[in-house]
């Protein structure tokens, strides 16, 4: 039998508050559906997240039963954290995975109806539990009699994948090995991973910046190091051999992390070095997080002329520590006045307007942005120390 296994589309999902990228999820949904449907495959397993919220609107349902419906295969759902919380089955007898059920061929394993038999392969769903898990999780497995010659059991739980820290890892893959299965399918963790009999396929659209091309920058040697981005996609798998294929989906649009390090950061050295390095991925619809780290005698560090007009997405961040121990607050005055020294404003000025910050200190909490600003303003266009 040959098996499609794909999970975590989170249809719905508005990425940075972003149109397009809300179309990204749903595109890269319908990029499944259509490669799925060429594999020919025996039976088409979702391991949750279908949605990415528990109420979607009814468009992206709609969207979703079309797109499935073009398939001949039985579908099967398991319930992810995302889009079934058990609260609503509850309250109100039904969530809407129960709903895709009723309407459609698609089949929502959950813990009244948990199997699905096919060809003498017995399907086991557990959905998502968030609660006492490895004890509901085995209940659920042990609580299933059958005669099938082998038994799948499909997850959506975090397990300890290699960089997943094991504090946060739900259950183990040990422990679901032991559970009798001969073959363990899962969703939630959003990087493909396979090994032996054990298959995640990740989402088939980029979910964080660290899964993008990650780019690390020397500001100080100009050395550069690149990691390629992570593969988005499904796993095609023979349940009698156990192997799996993993097929790969292009995403929607390119994704960089770019980070940039060094060991004394300053603005007026740095900053054009990095503006020029970020020319070359200043395109449309690209998608950019830059990231400054190290050391400097400023934590405080102003990234707002690293802004470019093209990608689609853009953030900046710093991780900058400061050189030697922190200031006491007898240095504090010092050290602001070197920092606005080191960028461009001259001492005398420089002075004036930590006196006056000093000299104003209890009044800042409750001036006016534009009251602060206009006395500033004075300073830089007076000579007159405040």
């Amino acid at each position: 039998m040959k098996i499609a296994l794909a999970a975590d589309f989170h249809l719905g999902y508005r990425q940075f508050n972003s149109r397009e990228r809300l179309q990204d999820y749903i595109d890269a949904f319908i990029k499944v559906i259509k490669k799925v449907k060429e594999a020919d495959v025996d039976v088409f397993v979702i391991a949750g997240d279908i949605f990415d919220k528990s109420r979607p609107h009814p468009g992206l349902i709609r969207k979703f039963l079309k797109e499935t419906s073009r398939l001949k295969c039985p579908i099967l759902l398991i319930r992810g954290n995302h889009d079934s919380p058990r609260v609503l089955f509850e309250k109100y007898g039904g969530d809407t995975l129960h709903l895709i059920n009723d309407v459609s061929k698609i089949i929502y394993l959950d813990r009244k109806n948990s199997t699905f038999i096919k060809d003498d392969v017995c399907f086991v769903g557990v959905g998502y539990e968030s609660c006492n898990t490895p004890h509901e999780i085995k209940r659920q497995i042990e609580s299933v009699k059958t005669n099938a010659s082998k038994k799948i059991g499909i997850f959506h739980q975090l397990m300890d994948f290699p960089g997943v820290p094991e504090d946060r890892a739900d259950v183990s893959r040990g422990f679901l090995r032991n559970l009798g299965l001969d073959i363990i399918l899962t969703g939630h963790f959003h990087l493909p991973y396979s090994e032996s009999g054990l298959f995640n396929p990740g989402s088939p659209e980029y979910w964080s910046f660290d899964q993008g091309e990650c780019i690390t920058v020397n500001l100080d040697t100009g050395e550069t190091t690149t990691k390629p981005a992570k593969k988005n996609g499904f796993f095609i798998i023979e349940t009698d051999t156990g192997k799996g294929d993993f097929v790969e989906i292009e995403p929607a649009r390119p994704m960089f992390f770019l980070t940039y390090e060094t060991e004394n950061f300053s603005e007026a050295v740095h900053l054009p070095k990095i503006r020029d390095y970020l020319e070359k991925y200043n395109f449309k619809g690209s998608m950019i997080k830059t990231l400054v780290k190290g050391q400097s005698k400023h934590v405080r560090t102003n990234l707002k002329d690293l802004t470019l007009g093209e990608p689609l997405v853009y953030k900046t961040s710093s991780l900058l520590k400061h050189i030697g121990p922190l200031p006491t607050q007898a240095d504090v005055s010092r050290v602001f006045s070197e920092y606005l020294s080191d960028n461009g404003i001259n001492k005398i000025t420089a002075k004036s307007i930590v006196e006056w910050l000093e000299n104003n200190k209890e009044q800042l909490g409750i001036l006016k942005e534009g009251e602060m600003l206009q006395a500033l303003r004075n300073i830089l266009n007076s000579k007159k120390v405040y």
